[in-house]
């Protein structure tokens, strides 16, 4: 391990003192301890930190958590290059979640240090001395209608866009009001994007990376609040999008972001840092004349028309739905794409749990999507 690791020690307890200095032995050609009293001791220290290292701040709260936890968290706002670690006797789901809420990367009872402290703290360094050279790639999902198929499209993408790249691949669902692509992947968990969303300290790439839940398939997803246990009923505080983004493009290598009902300023602002967008339709003429009207609106905001894919969704060969030709001519686009209607493999895919690729690898309805993938590939996986 190349950095330096500096860790401030926050407590007035010897015994703590003590076992943090004796855990962090593992770590003694990388790191310092340096022991402060209270918390206006740390930020004095932060004022005068040089810089140059990984500053890492283990903050015993015992003995007035909630104060020390709203004073932590004006220190994280202020100094968003130190990784706080939070150490206490008391341990309930209450604490740990306000201590995330302030900032914190991780919470140990002081019970637990001697054998936990060492693995939290090379992990922090492991991740800071990553190559962070470059960003990910963002691919926005949009809908033209409730029930044309977006989010089934969003998660299907990113499945292959994952598993033909290797790529580290991430699905943030911002439906509020379903939350489709928990029962899609079969996932669940307690936090998730309303909880990333409505952080008043820092957002970076390890809050991000310590609250995803991971599917069977390998793709990482940030869970809407329908489905996160502990984001129920929390409200998605779009102002903080742009911030929440970069943080994920720093986590992961690709970023499908299902946005089926995203008010227009957060539909401006995925327009300016995507490097493709998906506005999924059904062939009529309700959804054909929404279909153009986002693609006009995603090209006033920054977004490269060429990069738009209008996709079609359950085509049938025979019915009353539009002609492909004459909705692409009124969409106005030069290309249109589209994904057959084997509404049966549709189906299995989500009672499973499971996208295509897995579930159902040889239909045609997955060629269909690897069509696509290819073309979003292009602009995500193999530079511009």
């Amino acid at each position: 391990m190349k950095k330096s690791l500096e860790i401030v020690l926050v407590t007035a307890d010897k015994d703590t003192a003590t076992a943090t200095r004796s855990a962090v032995e593992p770590l003694a050609e990388n790191a310092t301890v340096n022991l402060c009293r209270d918390i206006s001791e740390l930020r004095t220290r932060l004022s005068h930190a040089a810089g140059g290292g990984t500053l890492v701040a283990i903050v015993d709260i015992d003995q007035e958590p909630r104060r020390l936890l709203f004073e932590l968290s004006k220190l994280t706002t202020a100094s968003p290059q130190m990784r706080c670690v939070v150490v206490s006797n008391e341990f309930n789901e209450d604490l740990v979640l306000q201590a995330m809420q302030v900032g914190a990367r991780h919470f140990l009872r002081k019970s637990s240090i001697g054998g936990e402290l060492a693995v939290v703290l090379g992990s922090l360094l492991a991740q800071e001395t990553e190559a962070t050279g470059r960003l990910g790639r963002i691919v926005s999902v949009f809908s033209c209608g409730g029930g044309c198929g977006a989010t089934t499209v969003a998660v299907n993408l990113a499945h292959e866009l994952h598993a033909g790249a290797s790529k580290s691949t991430l699905v943030i669902d911002l439906d509020e009001h379903y939350g489709s692509v928990a029962q899609h992947l079969g996932v669940s968990g307690k936090y998730g994007i309303a909880h990333i969303l409505g952080r008043k300290g820092t957002i970076d790439r390890h809050l991000i990376e310590t609250s995803v839940v991971r599917a069977a398939n390998g793709v990482d997803v940030l869970l809407s609040p329908a489905a996160a246990t502990a984001d129920v009923g929390q409200p998605l505080r779009y102002e903080n999008l742009p911030r929440v983004l970069d943080a994920c493009r720093e986590s992961h290598d690709i970023v499908v972001v299902d946005a089926p009902r995203v008010p227009k300023q957060a539909m401006a602002d995925l327009a300016a840092v995507s490097q493709a967008a998906v506005v999924v339709f059904q062939l009529m003429v309700r959804d054909v004349a929404f279909a153009k009207s986002i693609i006009a609106f995603l090209g006033e905001h920054k977004m490269d028309r060429d990069r738009i894919v209008p996709l079609a969704n359950r085509v049938k060969r025979h019915g009353p739905m539009l002609r492909l030709e004459d909705s692409r001519r009124a969409i106005g686009t030069q290309s249109l794409y589209c994904l057959r209607n084997q509404w049966r493999k549709a189906v299995k895919s989500m009672n499973h749990g499971q996208p295509l690729g897995v579930s159902a690898r040889f239909s045609g309805l997955r060629r269909d999507y690897r069509r696509v993938a290819a073309q979003l590939k292009r602009w995500t996986c193999n530079g511009d």
